[in-house]
């Protein structure tokens, strides 16, 4: 490890692979109808625990679903909890193997509460005025393109695992929780750079309160609008 502070904790190309499937039927999310723009309809927020089915008997540390959710096997959880790491919760995850009698480990689902604030203009990413709706409340940002300036530390709530807006599906995390990632050869996860990654297209992430727990959504979301 290098003496850089922050990282992003994403999907191995082997997991990539290994993606764990939403249970058909099991899980349910808010059904957003913009009144004024039929392009505008989609999901919203999560109503559910998460119920997947995953490939293969072999599940890796950390289990990403296709909608990016990250899960934690009971080891992965025992171990932040026991480093004192800040900046997320857990939820139960209902699990179970596609077509096999196994019974898979138990899962969680990583959920990210930490905050580094709205990405600052310097990076590149911008609120596309045009393309947000306060009709269903849509938000529309442009990509990035300084990844270096993504992350500003005086936004920073000093949390391990922490979110930047717009990108609520990027997990970033503290040097302290790579190091422990590395040491404890925990499987299924790779740890980048910010600078690695590839924010050049735009983000359409709902609103935080798709995201986090809705308390933490609503303290941090209503003072800028995007609750």
């Amino acid at each position: 490890m290098n003496q850089q502070k922050f990282w992003s904790m994403r999907k191995t190309m082997e997991s990539s692979s290994r993606r764990a499937d939403w249970a058909d039927g099991e899980v349910e999310t808010e059904k957003i109808i913009c009144p004024v723009s039929d392009g505008h309809q989609r999901g919203g927020k999560r109503l559910t625990d998460l119920s997947v089915t995953l490939p293969g008997n072999n599940t890796e540390d950390f289990v990403w679903t296709w909608g990016n959710e990250c899960l934690l096997t009971d080891r992965v959880l025992e171990l932040f909890e026991s480093e004192g790491f800040t900046g997320f919760e857990f939820k139960p995850v209902k699990a179970r193997y596609n077509g096999l009698k196994q019974t898979p480990p138990r899962l969680w689902e990583l959920v990210v509460t930490g905050w580094a604030g709205i990405a600052p203009s310097e990076s590149g990413i911008k609120i596309i005025e045009s393309e947000c709706c306060q009709s269903c409340g849509y938000l529309g940002y442009s990509g990035c393109l300084h990844s270096d300036k993504l992350i500003e530390e005086s936004q920073w709530d000093g949390s391990d695992f922490f979110m930047v807006w717009p990108l609520p599906r990027f997990i970033f995390i503290t040097d302290r929780v790579a190091e422990v990632i590395y040491r404890e050869h925990i499987t299924g996860a790779v740890i980048q750079s910010p600078m690695e990654l590839d924010f050049s297209s735009g983000f359409g992430p709902g609103r935080l309160s798709y995201w986090m727990p809705e308390a933490r959504a609503r303290e941090i979301g209503e003072p800028l609008g995007i609750y």
